[in-house]
């Protein structure tokens, strides 16, 4: 995978950022022209997009004359899905008394826009933040090709795809960004590129605290694309494809703990990035099988990492005969300690859930549950 420490961004964002994030730059493209006002159709659905929203409604006067909110349809969650979920960016704009649209149930399958914008215009923008779903091509000829942008979490072509900023965080890196892109025809995350920001990634980052971070210099970041909008548009570069790397939708399968392969360093990070959304997991010994959701078999961890210096050291250690996933507990801080990596690392357990559970302290899991996975030995063993 590329790294964002390797430099090899640097010739392809050389000249964005030379437009974009130096003040004094600013103000000369400023003087040039007026800034165009734009009449603007917005898509999107969670916080990330709603940074993008207040970022374009702070900054109004003089860059926005029109803006229309288009979100995914309600969504019924919950047991018994009796629940109703609506997208977030909606309830903003209905807060900040914006025109807003529902879209169907089938989504944008033969959807038509509102009429002022029907016809291509310089004025006309589609713009997209989270939106999560393909536009058609159809709508997109409706605008310019450079008229139809999306703010991506990344610094494209790295992490292309549905979810950036966990696997940023999951693989440990020290530094990410913001894109503004062209929407790509058909594809996801493959434009030409208008403006990007390296933003760096705080330590200990989880998805909940990068995330809100990444939005706002989102927001910024587009509206100041928008307003040096034909400088900016005549210095649009093609991402080089040779560099990218995937940010795939994550899945169940995503968060399977691979004992042997991952350091107890390499499963924060995978904590940090995944677990908002899907908890880590593991199997008891013996199954090789993914679990279903019912399966005897199937546990989900929450994972602290070990600190050597800790005063509660552990009392235990793994010899290299004992495989990684072996568990074993703390007789001095009552923890569940896992060894992982291909080392003599070990990962201590805060929490399992069990299917149909509730999520217990690894101590409690060992003295009821985990008593028979162990046959009453001093071990266990995760796959």
């Amino acid at each position: 995978m590329a790294s964002l420490r390797s430099g090899a961004l640097q010739p392809a964002t050389r000249c964005l950022r030379s437009t974009l994030l130096h003040p004094h730059k600013r103000r000369r493209l400023s003087s040039l022209a007026s800034t165009p006002s734009f009449r603007v159709l917005l898509f999107g659905a969670d916080e990330f997009s709603c940074a993008t929203l207040r970022a374009l409604h702070d900054a109004r006067e003089g860059l926005v004359e029109k803006l229309v909110v288009v979100t995914p349809p309600d969504a019924r969650t919950g047991r018994g899905l009796k629940k109703v979920h609506r997208p977030p960016l909606r309830l903003l704009a209905e807060e900040l008394d914006l025109e807003t649209i529902a879209l169907p149930q089938t989504l944008l399958k033969g959807w038509e826009p509102p009429s002022s914008f029907l016809t291509p215009s310089p004025s006309n923008l589609l713009l997209t933040a989270s939106f999560g779903h393909l536009i058609p091509t159809s709508l997109l000829s409706r605008f310019s090709p450079l008229n139809t942008l999306n703010v991506h979490p990344s610094l494209l072509p790295l992490y292309r795809g549905a979810a950036p900023i966990q696997w940023a965080i999951t693989n440990g890196e020290e530094r990410t960004g913001v894109s503004v892109q062209e929407l790509s025809r058909g594809k996801f995350d493959q434009g030409r590129l208008l403006g990007q920001k390296e933003v760096d990634i705080p330590p200990h980052s989880t998805f909940g605290s990068l995330e809100p971070l990444l939005a706002k210099e989102g927001g910024a970041l587009l509206v100041e694309v928008l307003r040096n909008f034909e400088e900016v548009q005549a210095k649009a570069r093609p991402q080089d494809s040779a560099l990218a790397t995937l940010a795939p939708k994550l899945t169940k399968d995503s968060a399977r703990i691979a004992w042997l392969s991952k350091s107890a360093h390499e499963l924060i990070n995978m904590q940090r990035g995944f677990s908002h959304q899907v908890p880590l997991w593991t199997t008891l010994g013996g199954s090789s099988d993914v679990p279903t959701s019912s399966a005897a078999s199937d546990i989900h961890l929450q994972i602290q990492l070990f600190d050597p210096t800790a005063s509660t050291a552990p009392t235990i250690t793994f010899s290299s005969a004992e495989a990684p996933g072996t568990v074993a507990l703390d007789s001095r801080s009552r923890r569940l300690y896992v060894h992982c990596g291909s080392g003599a690392e070990v990962a201590i357990i805060d929490k399992i859930k069990a299917p149909s559970g509730k999520w217990v302290s690894g101590r409690d899991w060992w003295n009821g549950a985990g008593k028979s996975a162990r046959g009453g030995g001093p071990t266990a063993r995760f796959e």
